[in-house]
Order: C-alpha cells, then structure tokens, then sequence
C-alpha cells in the first residue's frame, strides 16, 4: 500500500483522518491499474447490454410488421453500425494493450474515449428503438389477467396481431421492450449508462489527460516544416 499510494498521502497535510483517506480512495483507482479494468469491464457489459437492445430494436419492427419497410430498415442498420462501434472500441482497447506489472493492460486512452461517446450513445439508442416501437408498447393489456376474462381474451386476440406471433406472445415481448427501454427499471438504466462514470466533464477530463498530444502536435509540425512562405 505504500507503494502504491505514497505519491498521494505524502501530499497531505494535517491530523484529520480524512486528510489521508481522501488521497487513499482516489489512489486506489488511478496509482494501480484498478481504473482501467474496472472502465474496461464496463464497456465488455456495455457491449452486451446494446447488443441485447439491438435484438429488442429487430424483434419490435418484426413483431409489429415494419422491418421490410426501407426507413426502418435504415434505421436498424444505423443501430448495427453503432453497436459494432461499441464493439470494435473494446477491440481496439485490446489490439492496442501493452504489458504492465506482469498484467496485460487494455489502451488506457481508447477506453477513456468510449466512456466519453457511450455516455452520449445509449440514450440515443434507447430514444431510437422507442421510436420503432411507435404506440405499440402503449396498447398492451394492463395486466395478465385480462386473458382471464373470456370477452377481453377474445378482443385480445383479435387485436393484438403480428406476423410472427400470436396475441400471447406478442404481449410478452412487447412487455419485455417496455422494462428495457420506458419503464422505471429501463429509465433507471439509461441514467447510469449515462453517469455510471462521472459527469462528461470528468470522462473527457480523462480523454484529454491519456491522449497522445505530442503525436497529433507531431504531424502539424512535419507538415508546417515542409512549407515555405514565398517572399512577399
């Protein structure tokens, strides 16, 4: 611990014990590599969450009898493409890793920078595919007991249609896309995809600090070295 922590709690001044835990709870995470995988577990979970929403986007324009429609399928394909963005970050992070203390290290910078766009993705995602559902996740039954009533359960049948499932099936799924995406379990979880990290000023505060400046600063040089001002 003091290896690891003694950068930070030797800045600190005075008796109170929050002078040392302070430094001590912030070392944890950014004097080890304990940022970096945490961060680099999240976006492997992330990736999984959206592929699972991209497998409610094609099921709710299925299920609905929209999918062959061409704006929608632009859509579905503009939410493949972003989801593949997600994945091939956290492929990249990995292509891009090096060897640290023994432990291989996902590229720092490239997980940084996948907080930053994720953060602003998901609740586009999810105002998306709620947008392909329509009024469809509105005019559900209210409850399963519904079916019980002989009157309601032949009314349910006869409007609750999809060309891939019956009325019953049909409820069920549309029941599932609502907790994802509209419930209070949905919306709880478009918020901490957006903050689970910090605020965006904390996450591109991080992009800007693990960035490769001297790089891009680099090329704008060789290029303004090559460039002769021609005498006026």
């Amino acid at each position: 611990m003091t290896h690891w922590f003694g950068s930070r709690t030797s800045r600190c001044r005075g008796s109170a014990p929050s002078c040392i835990a302070i430094p001590i709870c912030a070392a944890q995470f950014h004097d080890t590599l304990g940022h970096t995988f945490q961060n680099y577990q999240a976006q492997i979970r992330l990736t999984v969450k959206v592929r699972f929403l991209l497998g409610v986007a094609r099921r709710l324009a299925d299920t609905i009898g929209t999918s062959a429609m061409p704006p929608v399928r632009e859509t579905l394909g503009k939410l493949a493409a972003q989801a593949a963005m997600v994945e091939g970050m956290v492929a990249g992070m990995e292509a891009a890793g090096h060897m640290q203390d023994g432990c291989f290290v996902p590229n720092k910078h490239m997980m940084y920078a996948a907080q930053v766009l994720t953060q602003e993705l998901y609740p586009r995602l999810i105002d998306t595919i709620r947008g392909l559902a329509g009024g469809a996740l509105t005019m559900l039954p209210s409850s399963s007991r519904d079916t019980d009533n002989p009157d309601l359960a032949r009314i349910i049948g006869l409007t609750q249609r999809s060309p891939i499932s019956n009325a019953e099936d049909r409820i069920d799924f549309l029941k599932l896309a609502w907790d994802a995406i509209g419930s209070v379990f949905g919306s709880r979880h478009t918020q901490y995809e957006m903050f689970y990290a910090g605020a965006p000023f904390v996450t591109c505060a991080h992009s800007y600090r693990t960035y490769d400046w001297n790089a891009a600063d680099a090329l704008v040089q060789s290029m303004q070295a090559g460039v002769k001002v021609a005498p006026g």
